[in-house]
């Protein structure tokens, strides 16, 4: 959701009614229309989690005993990102606007210590997504507008983890013959790395209506796009299991990895009370329920590692309040918002991902430094529900505990009239 500093301060609960900042190129391009002249705006964040897990009781499924996994906690996961913004929006006409918006849709990125209990499902996960979103709008008459966009995405992932190959070996000769070799679970560890890109396509449309200057109501849909992603695969393979390479599998290849990332439909309003106060809300429906599993089918002879997932659709609902006071070059604003997760149970959440409900709360102000150039500030804290994982690997190994976490983000933006 951060695509506008101005928003994160009322928990962008008027992002379909937004019409102060260039944002409205992704989150409702119809809105571009009460846009005059021409308006750059820049923002960057800094999203600030933390992420701690406790182990419970972390097994090995295929040894006899279900012997405890070993390793640590894996350390404070994810770290400090910077993500930025940038819009261009451009009055061509009383009745036509056209947009430019550069932004990170999608993206994440954690980092577990490489001996934690949970290393056979996940080290390090990046994602990053490069949005480039030409948009036009046109006013069919003073109250109401439409627009329409088309998107460029590129992304890019790395995706690592360890590889038990003592429990590999059991899975393929019997005990006797694994442990001539030392190859017993947890005692012979190798590495997989996961390195790819792809470029997808898609669109976006909005209709923003203002039936009195003091209220608007916006509404927009995001389409799905499509990936293709494109990897190499590297293995790490320990000198007394490479005998386990023979048959073309855990070696150097090729992969690919198609994923879906979600449409989602967005509703909001905005009512200026008086001079002072004014209010939005808005709802967001995504459909991530694209997503039921990850297949990555590799160029030799590896079978398809699949990571089920089994998303569900979710809801995120806004509200927010501005007030200005007598002097009206400030603007003060807060909000909060409930951000439901689309991991339906903890058997299918995943440490790359351990996400879970979020409850936002957020406070910004606005000030305008000179006729035509204006500055935001924005500060939020997203409340995380404790989060437990149940979650079975791909060798057989069980990763149960419970993730405790929140987040802070922290944002600036600068917006220029000319």
């Amino acid at each position: 959701m951060e695509h506008s500093v101005k928003e994160l301060g009322q928990a962008f609960s008027g992002a379909p009614t937004n019409t102060e900042d260039g944002s409205a190129v992704f989150f409702n391009p119809a809105a571009m229309s009460q846009i005059k002249d021409r308006l750059f705006s820049f923002s960057g964040y800094a999203v600030i989690p933390s992420v701690r897990f406790s182990n419970n009781t972390s097994h090995l499924n295929p040894s006899p005993n279900e012997s405890t996994l070993n390793g640590s906690n894996g350390g404070n996961a994810p770290h400090t990102v910077l993500i930025p913004n940038f819009y261009y929006v451009h009055n061509l006409s009383e009745r036509l606007t056209a947009g430019l918006g550069i932004n990170i849709p999608f993206g994440m990125q954690s980092s577990y210590h490489s001996d934690w209990v949970g290393r056979y499902q996940a080290i390090d996960s990046e994602l990053l997504t490069i949005n480039f979103n030409p948009s036009v709008s046109i006013k069919i008459s003073e109250k109401i507008a439409i627009g329409v966009g088309f998107n460029v995405q590129y992304l890019k992932s790395k995706l690592t983890n360890a590889i038990d190959f003592g429990s590999t070996c059991l899975r393929i000769l019997a005990p006797s013959a694994c442990s001539r070799q030392g190859l017993l679970p947890q005692s012979a560890d190798g590495h997989v790395s996961l390195k790819g890109d792809s470029v997808g396509f898609g669109y976006n449309i909005g209709i923003f209506y203002a039936p009195t200057p003091n209220t608007h109501f916006g509404a927009s849909y995001r389409s799905k796009i499509h990936h293709q992603i494109h990897s190499s695969a590297r293995f790490t393979v320990p000198e007394n299991a490479t005998f386990l390479t023979q048959n073309n599998t855990f070696v150097n290849t090729s992969a690919q990895t198609p994923v879906t990332l979600p449409d989602h439909v967005l509703f909001g309003f905005f009512h200026r009370i008086n001079t002072s106060w004014s209010i939005s809300a808005d709802a967001m429906w995504t459909r991530w329920s694209h997503i039921q599993a990850l297949r990555t089918r590799f160029a030799s002879a590896q079978p398809d590692d699949i990571q089920i997932l089994k998303l569900k659709d979710t809801w995120r609902f806004a509200f927010g309040i501005n007030y200005s006071p007598v002097i009206n070059r400030l603007i003060f604003r807060t909000g909060f918002s409930y951000d439901e997760s689309p991991v339906p149970s903890p058997v299918y959440r995943s440490p790359r991902i351990p996400d879970n409900d979020r409850y936002w709360l957020t406070a910004g102000l606005s000030y305008a430094m000179l006729k035509n150039l204006t500055l935001h500030v924005a500060y939020a804290h997203l409340f995380i529900n404790n989060t437990t994982i149940n979650r079975i690997g791909t060798t057989g190994n069980r990763l149960s505990g419970k993730f405790s976490e929140h987040i802070n983000i922290v944002g600036l933006q600068l917006d220029w009239r000319f």
